[in-house]
């Protein structure tokens, strides 16, 4: 049983489910579109939003600012803030180590997979997003993708909440 499915309780023939892999699917684009809006809504404000690994910084500060208020917004205004910041950080993943987007059942989000088949570093860049702005500078973006990144770069098979 891989070290993904064993999480998402997909290795349980109970559950009834399988994994599906989200690649050239509606969810992928979504992702892809959610990010490309982000991007959109805020590079003026934000300039450096350009989907690079250095760019988790301007993104890091952006939600710094969004933080600010982020219990004043409505519970639509703080999803879209989530999904969108999560989907920039998932597209940076993406596009600078690659991954499979995956629906992880067990916190109704999708999550990015790397590394498959030999090892399975993935995220959730939603919930992470959702941590930043209730939490603080001790949940900051830069310093969880950098965590993930180990995990690539070593080969080694890791959730990073």
């Amino acid at each position: 049983m891989r070290f993904f499915d064993f999480f998402n309780g997909s290795g349980n023939k109970k559950a009834g489910t399988e994994n599906t892999a989200w690649q050239n699917t509606p969810l992928e684009k979504e992702i892809e579109e959610q990010a490309g809006s982000f991007l959109q809504k805020y590079a003026a404000r934000y300039a450096g939003l350009d989907f690079s690994v250095q760019s988790l910084e301007v993104l890091e500060a952006l939600l710094e600012d969004a933080s600010g208020f982020y219990n004043e917004m409505s519970p639509e205004q703080q999803q879209k803030i989530i999904e969108g910041g999560g989907a920039y950080l998932f597209e940076v993943a993406r596009k600078n180590v690659g991954g499979t987007y995956y629906w992880y059942q067990k916190l109704s989000q999708p999550i990015l997979v790397t590394g498959q088949p030999k090892f399975e570093a993935s995220i959730l860049a939603f919930r992470q997003v959702q941590n930043r702005l209730q939490n603080g500078k001790e949940d900051g973006i830069p310093v969880y993708f950098e965590s993930y990144l180990e995990n690539v770069k070593q080969h080694r098979s890791a959730i990073i909440i």
